[in-house]
């Protein structure tokens, strides 16, 4: 087959199709907002999953022109056979607004930005300033806007009075639109004008979507579904379709399927399955999703496995929240990484304020921006749902891995002495390798809370971030070998080299011996409980035992 150009930073429905760009069908996304959602409909979903194009999808599937000239956009496509298809095409005029490039340091600049996405909408239908049964108070805030002299007032009423002029005009109600509603609130939160934000989107979006009977149906997407409280006060009307939910969950991204036939397309069947563990993995609705970003970048790329998707956004927020959360946070990270799921609670209804303010809230904007997926729902003893997380990808992985060696990178401590450590560990010099690991704890364990209930755990954890980094090992913690479970085992790569099992154990001067003590309770339950039962199982032979010992920031280490 003649291969089609790839849609690649496309989002614009016709473009897509007159030009004739390869289109994975997502058409009856149209009958599941018609048949499945409400009068307003929320959808969020990760960046680069398509949400802006759905939303051109339903502009054309539903904008009443003259002569009906978007119908052929839809011709071969699935919705066609939609037995309400002649009932809803062309039917209904349309408002569309995206906030996707409202980013602004300011914000006097973010009511800049979005003057001018509304002027760009308000000059699409310039025609209603002719209808003279148009108000004159609604042609002067017309005016107004177009000529972007409006006040912050009559932004704020914009749609409100646009879909009111469409009604008068056309006899029928709108559809409305609204594409990444909270990307401004996102930068407002980073940039430190988030209350004034808040405050205005509260107001624009009560006047459009509450109580308006100007309005046919309401779309919203974005990444979150920002706080109930603040920015859905009042709305009763409204259905929020997140990634945890079934209806329309695979109108966004592309199913196993899709991909198997994209990729068969372009002549990369041969990659799908290095492409699965690569892109494939998150759940939407409980169904199995690929990154449609990646995919296509992979095909244009021909072949080439690579973080196409975590290059596209800045991950300074979440570096943020892992960084300045709890320490269980950064632990759950490690055992994340290291393959081992968690459990939370998941709030869908987050406030970027109170981001910090538990470990459940970081994890459900991890999840909700594409950096986890969610299984496995269980009601827990407070009647609220817990899920299973993993990392979804071995792509999202690499963001993890990055993040880690941020960590380690971020003190005085640099890799050289990483290096230094490891070396030390390859040759068993042991004082090398416990005052080059106390530079790390004294330089680096202040992004740690060592003085919690569990510090074993911080320790294990801090390890952990230092030795996946190094990729010299397949690194594995609390899991089961022998008779019972080790702290740390470095499995080397190459199978000739040598092993190393690690045991932790915290001293306390006021109830253990000595330090010597402690170190050599550690060495014995390695021998006990037979951990090096795994590495023999794998065919290693060279095996290091140690004991790592410690008291707040002081380090103590000893082999057998």
């Amino acid at each position: 087959m003649d291969r089609k150009k790839l849609p690649i930073g496309i989002s614009d429905y016709k473009k897509l199709i007159e030009e004739d760009y390869y289109y994975v069908d997502k058409t009856d996304f149209i009958r599941q907002i018609i048949e499945e959602g409400s009068l307003i409909t929320l959808l969020p979903r990760p960046r680069r999953f398509g949400k802006t194009l759905n939303l051109s999808t339903l502009r054309y599937f539903f904008e009443r022109t003259e002569g009906n000239v978007y119908r052929p956009l839809f011709e071969g496509k699935s919705i066609e056979q939609w037995k309400d298809f002649d009932r809803y095409q062309g039917k209904y005029p349309v408002i569309l607004v995206t906030l996707k490039d409202c980013k602004a340091d300011s914000f006097d600049q973010f009511l800049m930005m979005f003057g001018q996405e509304l002027q760009n909408e308000f000059l699409r239908h310039k025609y209603l300033l002719e209808d003279p049964r148009t108000e004159p108070v609604y042609i002067h805030d017309f005016n107004a806007i177009i000529e972007k002299q409006a006040t912050e007032v009559q932004l704020q009423n914009s749609l409100l009075m646009l879909s009111t002029m469409l009604t008068t005009h056309w006899g029928m109600p709108p559809l409305v639109l609204l594409d990444e509603y909270d990307t401004p609130i996102h930068v407002a939160f980073d940039k430190g004008y988030y209350d004034r934000m808040i405050g205005f989107m509260r107001n624009f979006m009560s006047l459009v979507f509450k109580d308006n009977t100007d309005i046919f149906r309401g779309v919203i997407t974005g990444i979150l579904r920002v706080s109930k409280e603040s920015i859905f006060s009042g709305l009763n009307n409204i259905a929020v379709f997140s990634l945890l939910d079934r209806p329309v969950c695979t109108s966004f991204g592309f199913t196993q399927e899709e991909t198997n036939t994209l990729l068969n397309d372009y002549s990369l069947g041969d990659g799908a399955d290095s492409v699965k563990q690569w892109y494939d993995g998150y759940l939407f609705g409980g169904l199995t999703v690929y990154n449609p970003w990646s995919v296509l970048n992979y095909i244009m790329y021909d072949g080439v496995l690579a973080p196409y998707w975590v290059n596209t956004g800045s991950d300074v927020l979440l570096r943020h929240l892992l960084a300045d959360g709890p320490s269980q946070i950064r632990m759950g990270v490690e055992s994340l990484i290291q393959g081992e799921p968690i459990r939370s609670v998941i709030n869908d209804k987050l406030a970027f304020p109170d981001l910090l303010a538990k470990p459940s809230n970081i994890w459900s904007f991890m999840l909700f921006s594409g950096y986890l997926k969610a299984t496995d729902p269980v009601l827990n003893n407070d009647d609220l749902i817990e899920y299973e997380l993993q990392i979804p990808n071995r792509e999202v992985k690499t963001v993890y891995r990055t993040i880690i060696q941020s960590w380690i990178d971020g003190g005085p401590v640099k890799n050289d002495r990483l290096e230094l450590m490891l070396q030390a560990l390859k040759e068993n010099n042991m004082p090398i390798f416990q005052r080059t690991l106390n530079d790390f704890v004294v330089n680096t364990l202040s992004y740690y809370d060592t003085s919690g209930r569990e510090p074993e755990k911080v320790y294990q954890a801090f390890l952990l971030g230092m030795l996946v980094s190094s990729g010299a090992y397949e690194v594995s913690s609390n899991r089961e070998s022998g008779l019972g479970r080790y702290d740390i085992l470095l499995r080397p790569r190459d199978l000739s080299r040598q092993g190393v099992i690690m045991e932790l154990k915290l001293y306390d001067p006021m109830y253990d011996e000595s330090v010597e003590s402690v170190l050599d309770s550690a060495l014995r339950q390695i021998e006990d409980k037979q951990y090096a039962a795994t590495l023999r199982a794998a065919g290693v032979t060279d095996i290091l035992k140690m004991a790592i010992t410690f008291d707040g920031k002081r380090v103590w280490v000893k082999m057998a």
